[in-house]
């Protein structure tokens, strides 16, 4: 038997679908594996993590908001935390570390460092209810330009 040039066999068809599918999973999974540990320890906590479990893993919290009329206490933690601490699989390093191998910039640029808050609420027993993660919020430098330079 003879197939006709430019045609896909359905056995080809079938090659070619395993391979994507297993390259979405691959790639799911790499993004599943760079989360941060803490946002791992949350999401597995919720429902579980008491106040006194969060103090001993993390230390006591930056600020505590604990309302008298509300039932829920919110703990609010401020990390510093690099790009490789975000990025654990090395993903997104993996290209500037192929960069120097190849003789790229002598020493490199230094690494970034973000600012984060995780904002954790708990209920009126202390249990862990809800999350987040949010970028500091760093307030802007006055624009000296904005006021005039004319004395």
């Amino acid at each position: 038997m003879t197939e006709s040039a430019g045609r896909a066999t359905p056995r080809l068809i079938v090659v070619v679908n395993h391979v994507v599918l297993c390259l979405v999973l691959m790639l799911c999974l790499a993004l599943a594996a760079c989360s941060h540990w803490r946002d791992s320890y949350f999401d597995d906590g919720i429902g579980e993590l008491t106040q006194a479990d969060v103090k001993g893993k993390l230390g006591k919290p930056h600020m505590v908001k604990d309302p008298l009329l509300s039932d829920e206490t919110t703990w609010t933690y401020r990390y510093a935390i690099s790009e490789s601490e975000l990025d654990p699989s090395g993903v997104k390093s993996f290209g500037k570390q192929a960069g120097n191998l190849m003789g790229g910039a002598k020493g490199g640029s230094r690494e970034k460092v973000y600012c984060y808050m995780y904002i954790l609420t708990f209920d009126k027993e202390g249990i862990l209810r809800h999350w987040e993660r949010e970028v500091c919020q760093i307030p802007k430098p006055p624009d000296p330009f904005q006021n005039g330079l004319s004395g």
